[in-house]
């Protein structure tokens, strides 16, 4: 059975390089550079199973295999490569995505993120969410580059050892994981995919939320993932925090008139009648032709040549798109004087608001948010185990749980389950999903004495063993002292002690999953 799975992912891999060697047969490429790629995927191919069954929430190697090829052939011109001795050329990778040049040290890693970043694309996104455009997709694109260069980043073929420095911003990895696993990655896929306006995915994923969570846990996620994406990109881009404070300032104006009601109406009225004037005139001068002359005449005078009016007809084109947004700024005053429109426009703009005034436009850490999500994040996955009843979805779990507690909380290197703050919450999520395994068969008890069987079992999520199937289990007790040896299969990985104050009986060698 071995032979024939090596004998298939051979062939697999050989039909994925075989596709980009005839990509590469037409690209003037170097022969440097041509081995580079192929021994990215080949890294690609070596390491996807343990960084898939690891992470769970990953696409198919197929498919990413597919798109790198195609970003390559597509988009992908130049590829130069920067020796080690030359790196003060570059920071490890560059790209222009208006070229298609990328220029890279030689090594897989920094080339795989090149390829991806030059991959990316602005999502589409409806027009009454325009603002959260650039955001989303800086925080999308920066995420998913972070997590699909971790199967080379991190995984090697054998083995799994995480590269903080490798990690280029710690606080959006963590953020992204966290979504990650609570919208889906496929979701998260066909988003940056889309290529239609019409798709409201903030909507879509917001009413997959609240069927799985609720609606309180939906919005709640919903606004946090809006915070951190605006949070992050004003941290890249330094403009956008003057646009998103002039935007709280202008909501929060506008609140400030919607709550003294009846001045709000007047100046609405006032607008209206400026509104009704300037339809008026634009009526007027349009069924008057010398009207229209001096018109004509007296714009063009003031404008540069290079934007003069041509015509007279050109002036009647111009001046009906004018009353035309006259006219739907008129609708909108109609709206906003009836009493239904006003309590809706004072309803949006409180909303936006309370949204606007929990953005953290000036901090550099995002540590306290960041532990509400852990924390959210958490509370989600004790519901999602709480309601799952297939056993192989429920151990897929124990791969999360335990991925989630190795992720890099801040850039010291701490260790999510090394966070006190957290440690109520994954110790309620890992007590309810071992406790729920063993009602349905899934693992094997060590002893029948809950606290010690608990303390033993408990010890999976602190393992880097790839596979979970492979724990083997043995118990003795030493100098009074009882320890419990964990094997990946028949090598020893890590030998812990378990503190206990009474004898119990136990099962001296257990493989703990059944």
């Amino acid at each position: 059975m071995e032979k024939k799975e090596k004998k298939l992912k051979k062939i697999h891999l050989k039909d994925y390089t075989n596709k980009l060697e005839k990509v590469l047969e037409n690209k003037t490429f170097s022969l440097q550079t041509k081995n580079l790629l192929l021994s990215m995927f080949y890294k690609i191919e070596n390491a996807y199973n343990d960084y898939e069954k690891t992470k769970v929430e990953v696409s198919d190697k197929g498919k990413l295999l597919d798109y790198l090829t195609d970003v390559i052939k597509e988009k992908c011109n130049e590829i130069e490569i920067i020796s080690f001795e030359e790196k003060g050329k570059i920071d490890k990778y560059y790209i222009n995505k208006e070229t298609g040049k990328i220029a890279t040290l030689g090594n897989e890693f920094y080339l795989l993120n090149a390829i991806i970043e030059l991959g990316e694309q602005p999502l589409c996104i409806p027009e009454e969410e325009e603002l959260l455009k650039m955001p989303i997709s800086y925080f999308l694109n920066s995420g998913i580059k972070m997590h699909v260069a971790e199967v080379i980043r991190d995984f090697n073929g054998w083995s799994w050892d995480i590269v903080p420095k490798e990690i280029s911003n710690i606080e959006l990895n963590l953020a992204f994981q966290s979504f990650l696993y609570l919208i889906g990655y496929n979701t998260i896929l066909e988003w940056t995919k889309n290529d239609s306006p019409l798709a409201d995915y903030l909507m879509l994923i917001y009413e997959q939320l609240k069927q799985e969570f609720g609606n309180e846990k939906a919005k709640q996620i919903i606004v946090l993932f809006c915070k951190f994406s605006i949070e992050f990109y004003i941290r890249k881009d330094k403009d956008q925090k003057a646009m998103w404070e002039n935007y709280k300032k202008e909501n929060t104006l506008e609140l400030e008139k919607l709550n003294n009601k009846s001045t709000y109406l007047e100046e609405v009225t006032k607008q209206k009648k400026k509104y009704t004037k300037q339809i008026e005139k634009i009526d007027k001068m349009l069924n008057n032709k010398e009207d229209l002359q001096k018109e004509y005449e007296l714009r063009n005078s003031k404008l540069p040549n290079r934007e003069k009016i041509f015509s007279i007809r050109h002036l009647v084109n111009r001046l009906e798109i004018e009353r035309q947004d006259y006219v739907d700024k008129m609708k909108e005053c109609n709206i906003l004087i009836d009493p239904k429109g006003y309590v809706a426009r004072k309803d949006e703009i409180a909303k936006k608001v309370e949204f606007l005034n929990i953005l953290d436009l000036d901090k550099k850490s995002s540590r306290k948010s960041l532990l509400e999500l852990c924390k959210l994040f958490l509370s989600c996955i004790q519901i999602k185990i709480a309601k799952e009843q297939n056993k192989q979805e429920l151990i897929t779990y124990f791969y999360i749980l335990r991925y989630y507690r190795f992720l890099i909380f801040e850039k010291e290197g701490t260790l999510l389950k090394e966070v006190e703050k957290l440690y109520e919450d994954f110790e309620k999520s890992i007590q309810l999903l071992i406790n729920k395994a063993l009602k349905l068969n899934i693992i094997d008890y060590i002893t029948i004495d809950e606290d010690i069987n608990y303390q033993i079992t408990h010890k999976l999520f602190d393992t880097k063993m790839i596979d979970l199937n492979n724990i083997v289990i043995e118990t003795k007790v030493e100098d009074g002292k009882l320890f419990a040896t964990y094997y990946d299969s028949n090598v020893i990985e890590n030998t812990y002690e378990i503190y206990s104050n009474r004898t119990v009986k136990l099962k001296k060698k257990v493989k703990l999953f059944i």
